[in-house]
């Protein structure tokens, strides 16, 4: 379908679109007692959440016009660029709530690991297709791709951001798994860096405290305080809800609210029928990106069309599994509705890349990089 000159693919578009919309009026909603209570204006942080949302827009439609190759000859440079910006994070960084994952340029905050866990996609697409009959080696194709996997991870993880680099590490994995790299490589990996998971996790007394918290439910700690306000207020939502801006648990008895928690907002103002419309978005966003994976051509397009698919429809499982008590409490928003300001710019040049890939779908591949590939392993993509 074209709009204003673009050939756009509504089916990611409209389900984008409408978690956008939505998230206004929810914002509004679960900020606005947050909002007079630090910043005396109710209206503060909504206001802010707006000229976000629509910067958002704009990003989406300006990305979804530019070819999507050009990231392809410039991949190496904008990892280097995100390793640079992640590796400040520990000179220049800026403390909140006792951890460093922001850099302020003047009046601007920037998350590194919101532009990281992009530009790693883009980067790890183009080694797969530079590499494709190099990969079944060990030392020429996929300790390449790896290592640059791991040091990404690496220093999200050590900001301290665990949740966040099993989200890039899980994504960039299912990304290998679909190309030719051996299974036993990816399978070695795994259980290679597992003890040295768990040693992070126990040495890390804020991880450790939300596994037991978890763990027990009587447990009167921060994490499953968070978590027992989630569940009264998906509780208290039943089937319709209590309706738009009537909800109680944003009166300070559920923390963050507007942002890791709002799902539980959504499902007690619009009940459980409002928490399975949103559901449904996402899902129709995963099963249409990975459509678009599957159907394009061009193997590098198919990559990071999975690849951007996958890291957004993790987030939205993370955070609504959270907010359900299926996993332990872990801060991560979901796409397009938090609160927030660089998860939601650079999830929106997320889908207009993806947009513009899939306008791409009937057309022979055109690849910037010289590569011997022919196509992505078909037998492994036919699986997902």
């Amino acid at each position: 379908m074209k709009i204003g000159g673009y050939k756009i693919d509504i089916w990611i578009l409209i389900p984008v679109l409408l978690l956008l919309m939505f998230s206004i009026g929810l914002v509004y909603s679960a900020s606005s007692d947050y909002s007079i209570s630090k910043f005396k204006d109710a209206n503060y942080m909504f206001k802010l959440h707006l000229i976000k949302v629509l910067m958002a827009l704009i990003l989406i439609f300006i990305f979804a016009k530019i070819d999507y190759k050009y990231y392809q000859r410039y991949s190496k440079w904008l990892i280097l660029l995100s390793v640079l910006f992640l590796a400040l994070v520990f000179i220049i960084g800026v403390s909140v709530k006792n951890v460093n994952r922001w850099i302020n340029f003047g009046p601007i905050s920037f998350q590194p690991s919101d532009l990281a866990k992009y530009t790693l996609i883009l980067f790890v697409a183009n080694l797969l297709v530079k590499k494709k009959f190099k990969l079944t080696n060990l030392y020429q194709g996929y300790l390449p791709v790896i290592i640059s996997i791991l040091t990404v991870c690496l220093l999200v993880a050590a900001q301290p951001n665990f949740s966040t680099s099993l989200i890039i590490f899980g994504s960039s994995i299912l990304m290998l798994m679909i190309s030719e790299v051996r299974f036993k490589h990816i399978l070695i990996t795994g259980v290679s860096l597992l003890p040295a998971a768990i040693m992070f996790v126990l040495t890390k007394s804020y991880i450790r405290n939300r596994i037991e918290n978890y763990a027990d439910f009587t447990s009167s700690g921060t994490a499953q305080h968070q978590l027992n306000q989630a569940i009264i207020g998906l509780g208290n939502g039943g089937i319709i809800g209590v309706g738009s801006g009537n909800s109680l648990q944003k009166q300070f008895f559920l923390p963050e609210a507007h942002g890791d928690f709002i799902f539980s907002i959504i499902g007690e103002e619009y009940g459980f029928i409002g928490t399975l419309a949103v559901l449904f978005l996402f899902a129709l966003l995963l099963v249409r990106g990975y459509k678009v994976a599957k159907s394009i051509q061009d193997e590098y397009g198919k990559y990071v069309a999975f690849g951007i698919t996958t890291v957004i429809s993790a987030y939205a499982v993370v955070n609504m599994s959270v907010a359900c008590g299926i996993i332990p409490t872990t801060g991560v928003p979901i796409p397009f509705i938090s609160y927030g300001g660089t998860a939601l710019i650079f999830n929106s040049i997320a889908v207009g890349i993806l947009l513009n890939i899939s306008s791409f779908r009937n057309e022979p591949s055109e690849s910037f990089e010289n590569s011997e590939s022919t196509g992505i392993n078909e037998n492994k993509f036919a699986g997902i």
